[in-house]
């Protein structure tokens, strides 16, 4: 996984002088010595990261480890990411934490030809800790420095009130092209690789701003899975919170301590109901200071080469932050562009009883950074971590082994790919290693015959996880992307199930004359499994098959040993958590809605002019009548919706209280991609869907039904080729809000849209 001939301005991997070995085709750079000296000190494969001359070099253990960061060995026991819970006495708690966007030169685990090789790289990363904890005994995560990890775990219950102080306290100097890329006469990351020139985004360009790598440093937080609003300051994935400035001594000037007090007075307003809508609703004290902040920032920021002088800004008008917020605050909207914190709250909401509304459906979801542009290299950076939400599901399955005499263990899995380059920006494009809680191919410890109840989470930014295991360990789900199964679909076979895998896309298998839809790990998606050791100790593969692979890969191992302890059954369906009533199947209305959406990864970026493809040139072909320029030489398929970009101007407008029918056609043909789609705020119901890969081509326009009662996702991969028709219900929340495809690198690069749940419209977009 050499990177010696990379120069590239996304992260800063090379300092000026490597840059310059690298441009002359210099066989060995510093970061080659460096990355030799950690792969050493890790006792790790080196034989793929270096050149050859490289490999003659050689650096005692104790000199690499007493001044390097070092990569954690495979095969560890399982780490416990540190939680944030909420606080308070009966419903209604609150959950208190801070947040901060920091970075570091860390170690990680990479592909390398002769198996996993030690790595380094600049990396952005959360930490965080109790807001409620006092300074002298306060525990922060991560705890551990130079190695990538998961975010802390948020735990709260239905029915309480979430709030985060959001810091970004980035020092851009460490990524110093990729805040506003365009300050430099650049609208997109950029990377040039030695003897090709610039490669990404290409010369001529093959990708264009917003749907392109860029403004990484800055930052927002989705929460993936929760009913709430996507506006003010709940779920609004179109914030855009820009890093501190930093003082004389290049300390950041935004601090948690800075804003605590402006914080406070927001925070009290959402207990009460109340979040700004409207920039005139921030407290004044905090409009001051962002004004202050972002009119500094117009003013002292070049462009494209000028600097600016007194009373002269070198940004044009459209370029500057303020200007665009003032357009913003004209409309009536919250304005998206925010310097050095941001003050996130929203409440849990427990269901009102009517049917023209739903509650949040307690059980395993997660968030993370969801800026446009950045999303994939912030999560292959570790910024996601677990949001456990707790109610009636949970409770009944942890009463019913109480009941038995057992207190189970519950395990939070986070699932990651790391890497400090994105694949596109890096000579050779190899695969990021599947990590579980920050570890490669942990240990998970358990007693003969006991049982645990694991919360899956798949937060890699591409990396689907069709998930089995070897025979002894029984396992059976309990719930998909944090909504609980229908009893009628949970399965405890008695005598002992079979472990059921997780394929992605998600199967229909027929049973019974009935298609049953199967559960699935693509990226974005949760799975709970209640978990029964066998009898006999030993060590047990938890595995995934990768796409393209045909060799399965270990994801972790389970190890049986100890004292055993009694075996207790899993839950028969009568003992099952029953289902909520806002949970039940969708009921259509007569003259509901329907939309076709069209998912497409196609080869079009022709040199100029740029023509229409011809069906041919889509698939790879060439149509020599047409006598069409060629394709643009190393360019990555073009990431589209309905044959579009993402535009940043609203594409779907739904009104509040509305069911529709939507179809989802992924147009990659089979053996592409499955894309993962994900909408935000509601979840849906697949109702029937069509997969060439197993099923008969006499079915592509009908597909199979599935049977009900219908699983719930909020995430569900299309196969390729194929469709999958899904009902949904807008209600209780209007606003602006995406849904997109949820390998990353897609979303980035144009496959997302806005939706709008309301009869107006908004200026609102997203960069």
């Amino acid at each position: 996984m050499s990177e010696e001939t990379i120069v590239t301005d996304q992260t800063s991997e090379l300092t000026p002088d490597e840059a310059t070995e690298a441009k002359n085709g210099s066989a060995l750079t510093r970061r080659d010595f460096l990355q030799h000296a950690i792969a050493v000190a890790s006792g790790l494969a080196i034989g793929s990261m270096l050149p050859g001359a490289a490999k003659e070099f050689l650096i005692s253990e104790a000199q690499a480890q007493s001044s390097l960061p070092t990569c954690l060995a495979p095969g560890q026991t399982l780490q416990k990411i540190m939680e944030i819970t909420s606080h308070g006495s009966g419903p209604g708690k609150t959950l208190k934490a801070v947040l901060k966007l920091l970075d570091e030169n860390k170690a990680f685990l990479a592909q390398g030809t002769n198996g996993p090789a030690c790595n380094t790289g600049q990396m952005r990363y959360f930490s965080g800790y109790d807001a409620t904890s006092t300074a002298g005994n306060r525990q922060v995560w991560p705890t551990a420095s130079g190695v990538p990890s998961p975010a802390p775990t948020l735990r709260a219950g239905v029915g309480d009130r979430v709030e985060i102080t959001l810091i970004n306290n980035v020092n851009v100097k460490n990524f110093p092209n990729t805040l506003d890329v365009a300050e430099h006469g650049q609208a997109c990351d950029q990377n040039t690789t030695f003897g090709q020139g610039n490669t990404y985004p290409g010369d001529p360009m093959f990708e264009n701003p917003p749907n392109c790598y860029h403004g990484s440093s800055s930052c927002n937080l989705h929460f993936h899975g929760a009913h709430t609003s996507p506006s003010g300051i709940a779920d609004n994935v179109l914030l855009n919170i820009r890093p501190s400035p930093r003082d004389a001594k290049g300390q950041p000037i935004i601090t948690e301590q800075s804003v605590g007090s402006i914080f406070s007075k927001i925070f009290m307003d959402c207990e009460h109901g109340h979040q700004p809508m409207e920039w005139k609703e921030w407290p004044p004290d905090w409009q001051s200071l962002q004004q202050k902040l972002l009119v500094q920032y117009d003013n002292t920021t070049p462009w494209m080469g000028q600097s600016p002088t007194p009373g002269h800004p070198a940004l044009p008008l459209t370029e500057q932050l303020w200007y665009q917020n003032e357009e913003q605050i004209k409309a009536h909207e919250l304005p998206q562009y925010y310097i050095g914190a941001f003050p996130n709250c929203f409440n849990i909401p427990t269901w009102n009883g009517q049917p023209t509304s739903m509650g949040q459906a307690p059980g395993t979801h997660w968030y993370h950074a969801h800026k446009h542009g950045s999303t994939t290299l912030n999560l292959a950076n570790g910024m996601a971590g677990a949001l456990i939400i707790e109610g009636d599901y949970d409770a009944t399955l942890k009463s019913y082994y109480q009941g038995k005499g057992m207190t189970i263990t519950e395990r939070v899995l986070v699932l990651q790919q790391f890497c400090a380059v994105l694949d596109l920006l890096r000579a050779t494009a190899t695969r990021d290693l599947v990590s579980v809680n920050g570890q490669f191919t942990p240990v998970v410890e358990m007693k003969p015959n006991e049982t645990q109840f694991w919360r899956i989470v798949n937060a890699c930014h591409e990396a689907e996880i069709p998930l089995n295991t070897t025979a002894g360990l029984k396992w059976v789900q309990t719930a998909q992307d944090g909504v609980q199964l229908d009893p009628r679909n949970y399965d405890p076979d008695p005598s002992g199930p079979t472990n059921t895998s997780f394929p992605v896309p998600p199967r229909a298998v027929k049973v019974n004359g009935e298609w049953l839809s199967t559960g699935s790990l693509a990226a974005g998606n949760r799975i709970d499994l209640l978990v029964q050791a066998p009898s006999t100790a030993g060590d047990y593969k938890v595995t995934y098959t990768a796409n393209g692979d045909t060799n399965s890969t270990l994801l972790f191992t389970v190890r049986v040993t100890g004292t055993a302890v009694a075996a207790v059954p899993f839950p028969t369906r009568d003992e099952f958590p029953k289902m909520p009533g806002f949970l039940g199947d969708i009921h259509p209305p007569i003259g509901m809605v329907k939309r076709d959406i069209h998912f497409n990864t196609t080869k079009t970026q022709f040199s100029s002019p740029t023509p229409t493809p011809t069906p041919q040139e889509t698939t790879g072909g060439r149509n020599p009548a047409n006598a069409q320029p060629p394709l643009i030489p190393n360019a990555p398929p073009t990431q589209t919706i309905n044959g579009k970009q993402f535009s940043a101007e609203i594409d779907q407008y739904m009104k509040l209280g509305a069911t529709e029918e939507w179809t989802l056609f992924n147009d990659t043909p089979v053996g592409g991609a499955a894309h993962p789609f994900h909408i935000h705020v509601n979840p849906f119901q697949v109702i029937s869907l069509f997969d060439p890969t197993y099923m008969d081509a006499s079915l592509a326009t009908t597909g199979v039904p599935l049977r009900r009662p219908w699983v719930w996702w909020d995430t569900f991969a299309i196969p390729p080729g194929g469709w999958a028709k899904m009902w949904t219900r807008f209600v209780d929340y209007t606003g602006t809000y995406v849904f997109h495809c949820h390998i990353l690198d897609h979303e980035d690069r144009g496959m997302m849209q806005l939706v709008n749940v309301s009869p107006a419209g908004t200026v609102m977009t997203h960069k």
